[in-house]
């Protein structure tokens, strides 16, 4: 056979004909509008749409757009008789046969040859139409044919239909994907050109219309979470969540579930306000979840409820699901008392490594749940039941740290509202002591440095007194003051690195920890200019002598000095003078910055510590 397809009709007249290279047009599924109980579930367009002419019998002509299509026979502008039949296919392999109702062919007729004429259009399946299809090759016909009905009393009518129910529900049955309809006027009057009769190529409808089943009544309502279904105490301080299971037994296919919420106070049932929800899906179907605005409500009992809607009908209203708003905190904090770390003591008690025993209760406020507590007032992460309404809660806490403490507490009422926060401060026992040099000067008997070394420690500790050794020597005692501090001078000690161990004790001998730390003495000498070149500035010039004095700090065994600088780093011995000192004139070679360092030696081979400066040559 040849295909061919016609432009738009214009003014009755028939356009020349064009080959194309494909006979399937695009299938489109239309949404439906606004549901209503008569809707249909699916409304399709044509996959193809084709028709047959008589007077080419091998050809078959298809419209893809515009323009209306004949039915029957009718003469073309040259008087030419022609009996044409159309063809229209629709993919109809989404609907679910069980829930079919109704299936009607939907078109709108143009124009009728002979409006005296009943209309007599039939309808009936057909095998499919392909390449092959034509007027000597119709396709084959299936099942019966049905007659059209029309709307309104004109004989041209907006909207003819055929019932195909029972078409579609053979098709679906034998498996098949797709329905063809061939539209044509019964053979008697096929030749009858007074029964012809036009249709609009874009008016064609598939119309399916499926049972609906109302979905059930929800089930599975909570309140905030999945995890707390609906009960008689459920006490809300701030905005939640409720959820409701949503079912509907018929839903495959397309039935788009949807709910309607809303709460009212137990006073006022009438005072109905509506809930805006969503959905959610999850491992037990679809739930359809609402926020309950408790910011807006006042304190008092209230119910929600909710129903479900598949764009058809509606479920029973949900069981009422019960909350009580409360928005009141607790007014006061609660207290906290604990035997062994009592609040703000005159004297530090227990350890870093004693739990103690924390005591809260609710301060009277008679709604507290529970108690949130931690070691600082933004970190309340750790949490408490009381042992009943209103009541108490014991905790056992290890304190962070030594010395001043704060565990904050505050008491939580069943809606979730926290208490003022109560600051909780008590002091822990520190044994620790500390040690360290504060001054260092040359012992009056010329032997070596005195230091002045301060212990000091937790004042209140129980700590009277520090016992300590110098590089491993014999134990001396230091008494420890009301403010916890002992000093104590060490003498005399030569220059270098030394070893210090001590301890705490108390007055009845309980010792704290052992304890060492290594300091340094310094014994460099003391240097002082004559002014030409003063020490860290500058003077003089080139060949201009300077003196500089060096007095040792520590005189018993000196013997001489030693010093060298950056520009000669010769060492260079100078011997002490009577008085013990050194006198050592420089006379510098070269302008500039130089650098120097001194040190004395001592008859036993020994030195000092060295000391150093710089000066600048103008």
């Amino acid at each position: 056979m040849r295909l061919v397809s016609r432009g738009v009709r214009l003014g009755g007249r028939l356009p020349v004909l064009a080959a194309v290279a494909t006979l399937a047009l695009g299938a489109v599924v239309l949404s439906p509008g606004p549901a209503t109980a008569a809707e249909p579930h699916h409304v399709f367009t044509p996959s193809l749409l084709a028709y047959t002419d008589s007077t080419t019998p091998d050809t078959a002509v298809f419209y893809p757009s515009g323009g209306d299509i004949p039915v029957g026979s009718w003469r073309d502008d040259a008087g030419t008789t022609h009996s044409s039949r159309i063809y229209v296919t629709f993919d109809v392999g989404g609907i679910y046969a069980g829930r079919l109702s109704r299936a009607t062919l939907v078109g709108r007729e143009s124009r009728a040859n002979d409006c005296a004429r009943t209309r007599a259009t039939v309808a009936q399946a057909t095998a499919a139409f392909t390449g092959e299809s034509s007027w000597s090759h119709p396709p084959a016909t299936v099942g019966k044919a049905v007659t059209a009905t029309a709307e309104g009393s004109d004989c041209n009518s907006w909207r003819t239909t055929w019932d195909l129910t029972a078409a579609l529900t053979k098709a679906l049955g034998r498996g098949e994907h797709q329905l063809t309809t061939e539209l044509r006027i019964p053979k008697r009057n096929e030749g009858d050109v007074s029964y012809g009769r036009w249709l609009e190529t874009n008016e064609f409808r598939f119309e399916v219309e499926l049972n609906n089943t109302a979905p059930l009544k929800p089930t599975r309502l909570f309140n905030a979470n999945t995890d707390t279904p609906c009960g008689p105490a459920y006490f809300a301080g701030s905005e939640f969540s409720a959820h409701a299971n949503m079912t509907d037994r018929d839903r495959d296919p397309y039935d788009e579930l949807t709910a309607e919420m809303q709460f009212w106070p137990l006073a006022d049932p009438s005072a109905v306000t509506p809930v805006d929800p969503g959905t959610s899906s999850g491992a037990d179907g679809l739930n359809a979840v609402g926020q309950i605005p408790v910011a807006s409500l006042t304190d008092g009992e209230y119910a929600w409820h909710a129903r479900t809607y598949d764009q058809r009908a509606w479920s029973p209203w949900s069981d009422p699901c019960h909350f009580t708003v409360d928005r009141t905190k607790p007014a006061v904090a609660p207290t906290v008392a604990s035997p062994e770390y009592p609040e703000n003591p005159a004297n530090p008690t227990g350890s870093t490594g004693t739990e103690g025993t924390f005591l809260f209760t609710s301060h009277g406020v008679a709604d507290v749940v529970s108690f949130r507590y931690g070691d600082s007032q933004w970190t309340l992460y750790n949490q408490v039941a009381a042992d009943q309404l209103g009541g108490a809660a014991t905790i056992r806490w290890r304190p962070r740290d030594a010395g001043e403490q704060t565990l904050y507490v505050a008491s939580v009422d069943r809606a979730g509202n926290s208490s003022p926060v109560r600051a909780y401060t008590f002091k822990v026992r520190d044994l620790t002591v500390n040690a360290w040099s504060t001054a260092q000067q040359p012992d009056p008997s010329g032997s070596g440095m005195a230091v002045t070394m301060r212990f000091s420690t937790q004042p209140g500790n129980g700590i009277t007194t520090i016992a300590y050794r110098v590089d491993g020597g014999s134990e001396q005692l230091a008494t420890v003051g009301a403010d916890g501090v002992a000093e104590q001078v060490l003498t005399p000690l030569k220059g270098g690195e030394h070893q210090l161990s001590y301890v705490g004790r108390s007055a009845s001998g309980e010792a704290g920890y052992q304890q060492e730390t290594t300091f340094f003495v310094d014994d460099g000498p003391t240097i002082t200019s004559d002014g030409v070149y003063p020490i860290e500035g500058s003077g003089g010039g080139v060949a201009v002598p300077g003196v500089f004095t060096v007095s040792p700090a520590v005189t018993q065994g000196a013997t001489s000095v030693r010093w060298f600088d950056s520009v000669d780093n010769n060492p260079r011995v100078v011997p002490l003078a009577a008085d013990g000192k050194a006198k050592i004139t420089w006379t510098p070679t070269t302008a500039g910055w130089t650098y120097f360092w001194f040190t004395v030696e001592y008859a036993d081979g020994s030195l000092s510590s060295y000391r150093s400066f710089s000066v600048t040559v103008n």
